[in-house]
């Protein structure tokens, strides 16, 4: 199976300015790359006390976990999407991943559903419930709270996507009264949700809302054998795991052996990461990663 290359800008520092957004756009589509994502932060404190289900990865590639958080600009995600719909016409433009209880679902489905139309239905909406207790607690959020908030949110965002006269009975969320909510996706029923983590209840979050698994900065090693339990669960929940979208971020350094190994677990797509201020530092991995990826896969 082909694997297509995809992006991930970080928190998007390179796209400051409107010349980095066309300048990473444009290379993005002269290579044919399939989508760019971005990741969610909204508030990150200077120390962050909480434990990153990624900082072993990143320590034993000789890298600080937590910088990329403490020492760039974190631009909003949606903003970063937004600023790429008019430098490109067919690269998928998403959110790697959301953190689903940061926001009122009501925001999110309005934001998510201009940007479909926007873009010509070119979003996906990633979703995750986060893992940075520091910032839960910095928008009052309470972080125990982040799994259950995560499927209201989620349910609440499909109910008003694809029902005229919307209604929602929730812990959370009540919806008693008829709302005017337009723009509708352009996608039907909607944006494909890709479902961000790697433990046992992030896979059954996938069974029970997501049309992709987005695996994190992981070594494959650690999430191989997630894989068999993700079918099992697919199984059991009545849904079929062909139709899953399975993506992964990877570093740079991402050897030939590694990407073999990812094609042979079944993936779609890998998503280089590169969070450097500078646009032309983003593009320069675009061109080496996507001329790794040709040279390993043909």
């Amino acid at each position: 199976m082909a694997m297509y290359c995809g992006l991930h800008v970080g928190g998007g520092a390179a796209l400051r300015e409107v010349d980095g957004a066309r300048r990473i756009g444009e290379t993005a589509e002269e290579l044919g790359y399939d989508s760019i994502v971005t990741g969610d932060h909204i508030t990150i404190p200077k120390k962050i006390d909480s434990t990153s289900p990624y900082a072993d990865a990143a320590q034993a590639r000789g890298q600080d976990p937590y910088s990329v958080f403490t020492s760039m600009e974190w631009m909003d995600a949606f903003t970063v999407l937004a600023l790429l719909i008019p430098v490109t016409k067919t690269v998928r433009l998403g959110t790697s991943v959301t953190i689903v209880p940061y926001r009122h679902p009501l925001e999110m489905a309005r934001v998510v559903a201009s940007l479909d139309v926007a873009s010509g239905g070119r979003v996906i909406f990633g979703a995750g419930v986060g893992w940075m207790a520091d910032e839960f607690e910095l928008l009052g959020v309470p972080y125990a709270e982040r799994a259950p908030r995560t499927r209201e949110y989620i349910a609440v965002m499909k109910e008003v996507w694809t029902n005229e006269t919307p209604r929602f009975d929730g812990k959370f969320v009540q919806i008693n009264r008829d709302l005017h909510f337009a723009p509708k996706p352009t996608q039907k029923p909607h944006p494909p949700i890709w479902v961000g983590g790697e433990s046992t209840p992030a896979l059954k979050r996938v069974v029970a809302f997501g049309q992709g698994w987005h695996i994190g900065p992981l070594p494959l090693s650690d999430v191989q054998h997630r894989f068999d339990e993700l079918r099992r669960l697919m199984e059991a929940g009545g849904r079929d795991y062909a139709e899953l979208e399975i993506t992964s971020m990877v570093d740079p350094s991402i050897t030939a052996a590694e990407i073999r190994a990812y094609r042979d677990a079944g993936l779609h797509g890998l998503h280089v990461t590169c969070a450097a201020p500078k646009p032309e530092s983003v593009c320069q991995v675009m061109r080496d990663f996507k001329a790794k990826m040709e040279d390993t896969l043909g």
